[in-house]
């Protein structure tokens, strides 16, 4: 690909004429002056009380995985292959929810 000269002259006269625009001052008007605020959906603030929720859970659960070692010692603990079937469809559905 060949550049003219007039090219790149049109390319310099374009970022001058930009970068004086910038450099304008532009008078506050009352909209200006006044403070930011930023207005939250109900929904945003459930998500947000949710993450909030999700962050205070701790990551294991001792007393429940306590129980599932006892469970299994004594050999009491039982899974169908129907849990196990249902617990992937599960996680497979919130899998795709979650990744779009």
């Amino acid at each position: 690909m060949l550049i003219s000269n007039q090219q790149v002259n049109s390319v310099i006269k374009a970022y001058e004429v930009a970068g004086n625009q910038k450099n304008r001052t532009v008078q506050p008007t009352e909209s200006v002056r006044r403070g930011d605020s930023l207005l939250l959906s109900p929904e945003a603030r459930e998500l947000q009380l949710i993450q909030k929720n999700i962050a205070q859970t701790p990551e294991i659960r001792s007393d429940l995985v306590n129980e599932l070692r006892e469970s299994i010692a004594k050999g009491e603990y039982k899974v169908t292959s129907e849990q196990v079937a249902h617990r992937m469809l599960v996680r497979s559905l919130v899998d795709r929810i979650v990744g779009g």
